[in-house]
Protein backbone atom coordinates (compact mmCIF):
# COMPACT_ATOMS: atom_id res chain seq x y z
CA UNK A 1 0.00 0.00 0.00
CA UNK A 2 2.54 2.28 0.71
CA UNK A 3 4.22 2.12 -2.66
CA UNK A 4 1.20 3.27 -4.65
CA UNK A 5 1.17 6.90 -2.32
CA UNK A 6 1.77 9.81 -4.98
CA UNK A 7 4.94 11.57 -4.56
CA UNK A 8 3.32 14.99 -3.18
CA UNK A 9 7.15 16.24 -1.33
CA UNK A 10 8.97 15.57 -4.60
CA UNK A 11 6.74 17.66 -7.00
CA UNK A 12 6.91 20.67 -4.43
CA UNK A 13 10.19 20.48 -4.48
CA UNK A 14 10.76 20.49 -7.85
CA UNK A 15 8.10 23.62 -8.33
CA UNK A 16 10.23 25.49 -5.82
CA UNK A 17 13.53 24.50 -6.90
CA UNK A 18 12.39 25.47 -10.93
CA UNK A 19 11.12 28.58 -8.90
CA UNK A 20 13.90 30.12 -7.35
CA UNK A 21 16.09 29.03 -10.26
CA UNK A 22 14.21 31.55 -12.16
CA UNK A 23 15.14 34.41 -10.14
CA UNK A 24 18.70 33.86 -10.51
CA UNK A 25 18.92 36.51 -13.49
CA UNK A 26 22.21 37.50 -12.39
CA UNK A 27 23.32 34.18 -13.59
CA UNK A 28 22.40 34.70 -17.38
CA UNK A 29 24.39 35.84 -19.94
CA UNK A 30 24.66 39.20 -20.46
CA UNK A 31 26.53 40.27 -23.97
CA UNK A 32 24.86 38.32 -26.74
CA UNK A 33 26.44 37.16 -30.19
CA UNK A 34 26.42 39.35 -33.06
CA UNK A 35 24.25 36.80 -35.69
CA UNK A 36 23.82 39.67 -38.40
CA UNK A 37 23.56 43.10 -40.06
CA UNK A 38 20.88 44.18 -42.52
CA UNK A 39 21.80 47.04 -45.00
CA UNK A 40 20.11 49.68 -42.88
CA UNK A 41 22.45 48.91 -40.22
CA UNK A 42 20.71 47.65 -37.85
CA UNK A 43 22.88 44.95 -35.46
CA UNK A 44 20.88 41.67 -34.57
CA UNK A 45 21.74 39.75 -31.18
CA UNK A 46 20.79 36.31 -30.00
CA UNK A 47 21.52 34.87 -26.01
CA UNK A 48 21.04 31.19 -26.21
CA UNK A 49 18.60 29.38 -24.16
CA UNK A 50 19.37 28.32 -20.91
CA UNK A 51 16.90 25.80 -20.03
CA UNK A 52 18.63 25.67 -16.38
CA UNK A 53 17.56 28.88 -15.73
CA UNK A 54 14.14 29.04 -16.74
CA UNK A 55 14.93 30.43 -20.38
CA UNK A 56 13.76 27.46 -22.80
CA UNK A 57 13.97 30.04 -26.02
CA UNK A 58 16.74 32.21 -26.68
CA UNK A 59 16.52 35.32 -26.39
CA UNK A 60 16.70 37.72 -29.39
CA UNK A 61 16.69 41.41 -30.62
CA UNK A 62 18.14 44.76 -32.19
CA UNK A 63 20.59 47.67 -31.86
CA UNK A 64 19.30 50.34 -34.22
CA UNK A 65 21.81 52.39 -36.62
CA UNK A 66 21.62 55.42 -35.05
CA UNK A 67 19.60 57.82 -32.20
CA UNK A 68 17.48 60.34 -33.53
CA UNK A 69 15.70 63.31 -32.00
CA UNK A 70 13.07 65.45 -33.70
CA UNK A 71 11.99 68.94 -34.23
CA UNK A 72 11.57 69.51 -30.67
CA UNK A 73 15.04 67.74 -29.44
CA UNK A 74 12.15 65.20 -27.59
CA UNK A 75 14.41 61.92 -27.03
CA UNK A 76 12.60 59.17 -29.77
CA UNK A 77 12.77 55.48 -28.59
CA UNK A 78 16.26 54.82 -30.28
CA UNK A 79 15.02 51.92 -32.99
CA UNK A 80 11.09 52.03 -32.55
CA UNK A 81 10.74 54.00 -35.70
CA UNK A 82 13.85 51.96 -37.49
CA UNK A 83 13.86 50.01 -40.82
CA UNK A 84 13.64 46.37 -40.76
CA UNK A 85 13.55 43.67 -43.43
CA UNK A 86 11.00 41.56 -43.08
CA UNK A 87 13.18 38.69 -42.85
CA UNK A 88 14.91 39.56 -39.88
CA UNK A 89 11.28 40.84 -38.48
CA UNK A 90 10.36 37.04 -38.72
CA UNK A 91 13.42 36.04 -37.19
CA UNK A 92 13.14 37.94 -33.98
CA UNK A 93 9.31 36.83 -33.32
CA UNK A 94 10.58 33.09 -33.96
CA UNK A 95 8.82 32.90 -36.78
CA UNK A 96 12.04 31.44 -38.50
CA UNK A 97 14.46 29.70 -36.90
CA UNK A 98 17.89 30.55 -38.84
CA UNK A 99 18.93 34.45 -38.91
CA UNK A 100 18.43 35.14 -42.71
CA UNK A 101 21.06 35.81 -45.44
CA UNK A 102 22.46 39.18 -46.55
CA UNK A 103 21.35 37.55 -50.30
CA UNK A 104 17.36 36.67 -49.22
CA UNK A 105 17.72 40.36 -47.92
CA UNK A 106 18.92 42.24 -50.70
CA UNK A 107 16.59 40.07 -53.13
CA UNK A 108 13.53 40.85 -51.02
CA UNK A 109 14.78 44.71 -50.78
CA UNK A 110 15.12 44.45 -54.68
CA UNK A 111 12.12 42.70 -55.62
CA UNK A 112 10.20 45.94 -53.12
CA UNK A 113 11.87 48.63 -54.98
CA UNK A 114 10.56 46.39 -58.59
CA UNK A 115 6.88 46.59 -57.06
CA UNK A 116 7.20 50.35 -56.43
CA UNK A 117 8.49 50.80 -59.83
CA UNK A 118 5.94 48.67 -61.54
CA UNK A 119 2.86 50.31 -58.91
CA UNK A 120 4.38 53.88 -60.86
CA UNK A 121 4.12 52.87 -64.15
CA UNK A 122 0.86 51.49 -63.71
CA UNK A 123 -0.75 54.62 -61.88
CA UNK A 124 0.97 56.74 -64.73
CA UNK A 125 -0.93 54.47 -67.48
CA UNK A 126 -4.05 55.00 -65.24
CA UNK A 127 -3.92 58.60 -65.58
CA UNK A 128 -3.28 58.88 -68.99
CA UNK A 129 -6.30 56.67 -69.65
CA UNK A 130 -8.41 58.89 -67.78
CA UNK A 131 -7.32 62.05 -68.86
CA UNK A 132 -7.99 60.54 -72.47
CA UNK A 133 -11.53 59.80 -71.78
CA UNK A 134 -11.96 63.31 -70.12
CA UNK A 135 -12.45 62.00 -66.16
CA UNK A 136 -10.54 63.73 -63.68
CA UNK A 137 -7.84 62.07 -62.65
CA UNK A 138 -6.42 63.70 -59.83
CA UNK A 139 -7.30 62.54 -56.14
CA UNK A 140 -10.67 61.65 -55.10
CA UNK A 141 -12.78 64.56 -53.12
CA UNK A 142 -13.71 64.16 -49.49
CA UNK A 143 -16.68 62.63 -48.79
CA UNK A 144 -19.49 64.61 -46.19
CA UNK A 145 -18.31 61.51 -43.69
CA UNK A 146 -14.59 62.76 -44.22
CA UNK A 147 -14.46 66.47 -43.85
CA UNK A 148 -14.15 68.07 -41.11
CA UNK A 149 -16.86 69.34 -38.84
CA UNK A 150 -14.95 72.30 -37.45
CA UNK A 151 -13.67 75.05 -39.21
CA UNK A 152 -9.58 75.92 -39.53
CA UNK A 153 -7.80 78.74 -39.38
CA UNK A 154 -4.54 79.95 -40.81
CA UNK A 155 -3.32 81.66 -37.75
CA UNK A 156 -4.46 78.61 -35.33
CA UNK A 157 -2.48 75.01 -35.20
CA UNK A 158 -4.49 72.01 -36.37
CA UNK A 159 -2.16 69.64 -34.16
CA UNK A 160 -0.47 71.25 -31.28
CA UNK A 161 2.96 71.93 -31.75
CA UNK A 162 2.63 71.30 -35.50
CA UNK A 163 3.09 73.71 -38.37
CA UNK A 164 1.20 72.83 -41.68
CA UNK A 165 4.82 72.17 -43.42
CA UNK A 166 5.64 69.54 -40.98
CA UNK A 167 2.29 67.68 -41.75
CA UNK A 168 3.04 67.98 -45.47
CA UNK A 169 6.21 66.25 -44.96
CA UNK A 170 5.41 63.52 -42.48
CA UNK A 171 4.05 61.30 -45.22
CA UNK A 172 7.01 61.75 -47.45
CA UNK A 173 9.08 59.03 -46.32
CA UNK A 174 6.38 56.50 -47.11
CA UNK A 175 5.56 57.67 -51.06
CA UNK A 176 6.98 55.87 -53.70
CA UNK A 177 9.60 57.61 -54.94
CA UNK A 178 8.95 56.49 -58.74
CA UNK A 179 5.66 58.22 -58.60
CA UNK A 180 5.20 61.44 -60.37
CA UNK A 181 3.43 64.03 -58.84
Amino acid sequence: MAGNVPKSRGMFQYVFKHLMDSFKVGKREKVGTIIGRDPYGNIYYELPAQPQLGKRRPTRWYSAAEATNDAKNKEVWTGFDSDLPSEWESWLRFRRNEAPTEEEVMQSLALAELKKLNAAKLEEKRRTEMQAAGIDSGPPKPQDHEKTPYPKYANYEVMPGESENETKDKWKKYKNPYMKE
